[in-house]
This record gives structure tokens, C-alpha cells and sequence, in this order.
């Protein structure tokens, strides 16, 4: 297990705690899931893949309106966490420990209407090989979601110095400013997977609401989406 999935098995009773050390993901959740289902459009029935799924808060959302959702992720107390959730709240979603990697060898044939990677990108140790192995269990015409950091000198002061050590809206080094992923990277990769990036949306803090909105300023944090094309 690498180091990056070590610092999340901490969570473990954080994830589901809107008041607890990872409320920052409470607070952007409804927004991007707003973004993510709109561009979806009808998820009943569409099955989805949320890669770093976490404690379970997208797939969660994904799950209520009717999709089939599968859920992998590094951390075992994250998935435990997960699971247990899901359970209380009479939601089936596939949860599995296992990188993209592993879950394409034990799955080979399957593949995904939406595929979703949120605050997850900056977490990676190989991104290439992660993306090439997540994105190949795309369909052709699939959605591909990503949020995550811009790899900018405003969002190493504003995401890592400002979030963590002065505002504590998460734990102090859960960010690594050297894997932040400028859009222009991640564009490049998707494209070498055959995905089209059809939109880049800025996600701003306003610090006096409190709150998180969508904006067209990307350069801390971002999230988007991409559609696979015929090989």
C-alpha cells in the first residue's frame, strides 16, 4: 500500500462526519455531484465506476437516483467505512479494495457508462498508468468526471499552506504540492486514452459565505469531464 492510501485509512470515522476532519469533502460534495449529474444526465440504470471512492460520498449520491455503482479504493478502513454506510442506508453499491490496475485484471470484460475520479488525480503515484488502466474500462461514448488541484503557485499557498495549516479544513499533509496536475497534463493523458476534455470548471472557495461555488477560475481547484471516443 503506498503512502498516499495509508494517510486515509485514518479517516476511517471521519468520512460520513460532516463536522469531523474531512467536512471539506461535505462541503464540495453536493456541489460537484450537481455538476457530474447534470452533464449525466438520467442515471437510472447507467452503471458507474468512482475510482478512489473513498468513504462512499459520491458513490452514495450516484447510487440514490438508480445507478449501479462500484466503488474501489486503496484504503481498507475508507472501503469498510463505505460499506458500512451503504448498508445502513439500503443502498447496493459494489464496493472492492483494489487500485484500477487490479480491478481490470480480475474484470476484463467489463466496462462502464460513467467512469469518476474526484480529489483523487492528486493522490497518484503513476497517473499514467492509473488513467490508462481506469479509462480502458470506459465505453466509447462514456463520461469520464475528475475534480482535483491545479498544480499552480496560488493552489500550493491556497490548497496545502492556507487549507491545511490556517483554516484546518483538512488534516496537515493531505496534499503533496508536487503531484497537483495542471489541466494541460491531464488533458494530454486523457487524450492518449482516447478521451475528449469537453469542459474544465474552477470549484472557488468564498470565504465569506463559508462555502464552495463553481467558477471560471481553475487554477486551485478544478474538475471538468471527458468523453471516450471509438479507438
Amino acid at each position: 500500500m503506498t503512502t498516499e492510501a495509508q494517510k486515509f485509512d485514518s479517516f476511517k470515522d471521519d468520512w460520513w462526519n460532516p463536522s469531523g476532519r474531512l467536512f471539506s469533502l461535505h462541503k464540495i460534495n453536493p456541489l460537484r455531484f450537481e455538476y457530474f449529474s447534470r452533464i449525466a444526465g438520467a442515471l437510472n440504470g447507467k452503471t458507474v465506476l468512482d475510482i478512489g471512492c473513498g468513504g462512499g460520498l459520491l458513490s452514495e449520491e450516484f447510487a440514490k437516483p438508480g445507478a449501479q455503482v462500484t466503488g474501489i479504493d486503496l484504503s481498507p478502513a475508507a472501503i469498510e467505512a463505505a460499506k458500512k454506510h451503504a448498508a445502513e442506508n439500503g443502498l447496493a453499491i459494489d464496493y472492492r479494495l483494489a487500485s484500477p490496475t487490479v480491478f481490470l485484471k480480475e474484470n476484463p470484460d467489463k466496462r462502464f457508462d460513467i467512469i469518476v475520479c474526484a480529489e483523487v488525480l492528486e493522490h497518484v503515484d503513476d497517473l499514467s498508468a492509473f488513467l490508462k488502466d481506469g479509462l480502458a474500462m470506459l465505453k466509447a461514448d462514456g463520461q469520464f468526471f475528475f475534480g482535483t488541484i491545479n498544480k499552480t503557485v496560488k493552489a500550493r499557498v491556497l490548497a496545502v499552506f492556507v487549507a491545511e495549516n490556517l483554516l484546518r479544513m483538512l488534516p496537515k499533509g493531505t496534499h503533496d504540492y508536487k503531484r497537483f496536475v495542471r489541466p494541460s497534463v491531464l488533458k494530454k493523458l486523457l487524450e492518449e486514452n482516447n478521451v475528449e476534455m469537453m469542459e474544465i470548471k474552477g470549484m472557488s472557495y468564498d470565504p465569506l459565505k463559508l462555502e464552495f461555488e463553481l467558477s471560471d477560475d481553475p487554477s486551485v481547484n478544478y474538475l471538468g469531464y471527458g468523453v471516450k471516443r471509438e479507438e
